[in-house]
């Protein structure tokens, strides 16, 4: 225990020396807020809370400091940082727990590609701190020299044989009846198991529309990546929608508790400037950079080994 809380602390100072190098500032948003998550794979947690009358109240914890970060740029933050715990409601696995532990982060002025700049160097400096050149995750390995990009597009030609933006074919060749679980089934079953098995670690970028999150699109393209290391998803970067419109349209997609008010009051006035902003799992990271397979290695006392504590229902 006492080696895993050392080994966090140190990856946590690296990584905020290099964020201050870079002249961004560390801050801090709320844990409890009264909106969810608008996407529709993500699940919060529910806190229930009484005033001082004692009126009760159900919020969220976040899955994601992002939208009060937005807010901090949108007042003029022009690089900021947080390395924060977050709450995801749903399945634990050796990959998931439903606390965990975020690096989040915003840039003014930049697009997804300094994203991925920026995630590579933090990935580095990680292993630099640990002495480490190769990760090793379930038989794949992956020299840190070197990370290589791919687009979506390209990935899905080599790996799948399937041309990603011809809808219709990537139905027909995936066996699902729309696109979005087919997107899914084959990212899963034929292109992620191709990714882990390169000597390198893997950005994936420019999505189909249709999975742009809170990305940027342009001619139908998302502006967005995601890492992968040794077979893991590290990371998920984007060039960050910027517009009233489309933020309200998104959050409306998930109904009402996802309308964050105080933020679509802020866009109102103004977009929020170009920027781009990236979310990294510190958890999963330190994980690959000790040779561990499972997230509660790496957390003290995780929501997976406190269910053990608790007699059998």
């Amino acid at each position: 225990m006492l080696e895993t809380i050392i080994a966090r602390n140190r990856l946590k100072e690296s990584i905020r020396e290099l964020f201050l190098n870079w002249g961004f500032t560390e801050v801090e948003t709320p844990t409890l807020i009264p909106y969810c998550n608008p996407d529709d794979n993500v699940e919060n947690v529910r806190a229930e809370f009484k005033d001082f009358q004692g009126e009760k109240h159900t919020w969220f914890l976040h899955t994601s400091p992002e939208f009060f970060m937005k807010r901090l740029i949108w007042l003029g933050a022009e690089r900021i940082f947080q390395i924060t715990k977050v709450f995801r409601n749903g399945e634990i696995t050796p990959l998931h727990q439903v606390e965990f532990t975020m690096v989040e982060w915003y840039r003014v002025g930049e697009d997804f590609k300094k994203g991925m700049e920026e995630t590579e160097e933090i990935v580095k400096r990680g292993a630099e701190e640990f002495g480490v050149k190769e990760i090793t995750f379930r038989g794949n390995r992956a020299s840190l020299k070197e990370f290589k990009r791919i687009s979506v597009k390209e990935a899905f030609e080599e790996f799948a044989g399937v041309n990603i933006l011809d809808r219709e074919q990537v139905i027909k060749i995936s066996g699902e009846k729309d696109y979005e679980s087919a997107f899914f089934k084959l990212l899963v079953d034929r292109v992620e198991p191709k990714l882990a098995q390169l000597p390198h670690p893997v950005f994936l970028f420019e999505y189909p529309e249709e999975f742009s999150a809170m990305a940027e699109v342009e001619n139908g393209i998302a502006q967005r990546f995601e890492l992968y290391v040794a077979g893991v998803e590290l990371a998920n970067g984007y060039t960050e929608l910027r517009d009233y419109g489309s933020y309200r349209e998104k959050f409306e997609e998930k109904g009402i508790c996802a309308l964050d008010k105080g933020f679509l009051e802020l866009l109102k006035g103004k977009p929020l400037p170009k920027c781009e902003g990236v979310a990294l799992g510190f958890d999963r990271l330190l994980m690959l950079l000790l040779g561990k397979e499972n997230l509660e290695e790496v957390i003290p006392f995780s929501t997976s080994k406190l269910l053990k504590e608790l007699p059998s229902s």
